[in-house]
């Protein structure tokens, strides 16, 4: 009932922001037409649901910001959002447009994106893996909206949240989501995760935002069973 709740409040808020002066006249009106793609996102399926799918193109630090929250607001009109999640991608839209409209540091922005990802990351994963979805998953460092993700374009605020990422990666990857993968993906599917992981290692080489043992978690969550 409270999510239900919490989804009606963020629709009206959303349906409030295309007539907003902010809304119309900044970032190419950029506020607009996203809070009426989540609207749609959130009312229609099929077709209607994925012609309604708008996402920034990064320009200047500012729109490369917004790029970022376009990606992690886009997981509302995936065929697996729950209504968990969708109404997490509002509220996340409208707490940055919130701040955006006050003319917020770009970093205080960042960190409430870092926030709602961190807060949820463990839920995230485990809710793709137990869905049994085909496709390309969040720990292959490929998919927005989850927090390997999000740490890769943001190192600064990965940094500022080491102890954070750690916990993450060392712990709750490692010991309660890794069986979790091990029961629900089957060899071929964790063969695939394990080659875009060692893709991404050997192209950045030294330049990548984990440690020398959380590189070595993110292997382990595909690697052959040992013998």
């Amino acid at each position: 009932m409270l999510l239900t709740e919490r989804l009606r409040l963020a629709r009206e808020r959303l349906a409030e922001i295309p007539a907003e002066r902010f809304a119309t006249e900044r970032f190419q009106g950029f506020f607009g037409r996203e809070a009426r793609a989540l609207v749609t996102a959130t009312e229609a399926s099929g077709e209607a649901r994925d012609r309604a799918l708008c996402l920034m193109l990064p320009g200047n630090t500012e729109e490369a910001l917004l790029a970022v929250l376009s990606s992690v607001c886009s997981r509302a009109f995936s065929p697996q959002c729950d209504k968990a999640l969708g109404v997490r991608c509002l509220e996340l839209f409208l707490q940055c447009y919130g701040l955006f409209a006050r003319d917020s540091a770009p970093g205080e922005i960042r960190e409430a994106i870092y926030y709602d990802l961190f807060d949820y990351a463990e839920e995230d994963v485990r809710q793709r893996f137990s869905a049994r979805a085909e496709g390309p998953f969040g720990l292959t460092v490929i998919l927005p909206g989850e927090l390997p993700w999000y740490a890769d374009r943001y190192p600064e605020v990965a940094a500022a949240h080491a102890e954070d990422l750690s916990l993450f990666l060392d712990k709750a990857l490692r010991d309660r989501l890794r069986p979790l993968i091990r029961e629900t993906a089957d060899k071929t599917v964790r063969e695939k995760c394990l080659a875009a992981i060692l893709r991404y290692q050997r192209v950045c080489g030294k330049d990548t935002r984990y440690s020398v043992r959380q590189q070595g978690w993110l292997r382990e969550l595909y690697a052959p069973e040992s013998k």
